[in-house]
């Protein structure tokens, strides 16, 4: 849908622990963080959103908003607002997510990559916390499996702005948040 070359060879590539961060601030998304909300559509791309407000750090919607988002097979809707990310349901229920390949992070296995303060979590669909424990950096699940390390951070940016996350622990978990292989390096 909103994805740019979203291939099998692409996912090999992302597999690598690069977190995608290049040109956000020279895009149209830098535009649609200073002024308010953007729908991501995939026919026009962003579209400015009315009826959005920040409400004690909380992103709000009004129901005409709610109604006009086109939502997929999921039930939810992607929008940029506050600098980032957000899936909404029609209830207004949202949570910022990580942006991969200029895009709101797709949801794989049935689980998708959330913000939760400056650390990673996983959600379900409905947005709900699949299982405690959030992460300095998780990849996405790929047959019932995500990477995530503890310690980690980001290192320097390359020539294409890709940052790698370098240090810490690296391991795998399953769908419920155990560990699914013993520690790995990154």
């Amino acid at each position: 849908m909103h994805r740019l070359l979203r291939t099998a060879a692409n996912r090999g590539r992302l597999a690598r622990p690069l977190l995608l961060v290049a040109g956000l601030l020279a895009s149209p998304l830098a535009l649609a963080a200073d002024t308010g909300c953007a729908a991501l559509t995939q026919e026009d791309g962003l579209q400015p959103l009315s009826g959005c407000r920040w409400i004690d750090g909380h992103l709000e919607l009004d129901a005409t908003s709610l109604a006009s988002l086109s939502y997929d097979q999921h039930g939810l809707a992607p929008i940029h607002a506050g600098g980032g990310y957000h899936y909404v349901r029609a209830d207004g229920r949202q949570l910022p997510v990580i942006t991969v390949d200029n895009g709101p992070d797709d949801v794989v296995d049935g689980l998708v990559r959330g913000r939760v303060g400056q650390r990673i979590g996983y959600f379900d669909t409905q947005l709900r916390q699949a299982f405690p424990g959030t992460f300095d950096f998780g990849w996405a699940f790929d047959d019932g499996v995500a990477r995530v390390c503890e310690g980690c951070r980001p290192g320097t940016p390359d020539d294409h702005g890709h940052i790698a996350m370098v240090g810490g622990t690296w391991y795998r978990i399953d769908r419920q948040g155990r560990s699914a292989m013993g520690a790995q390096t990154p």
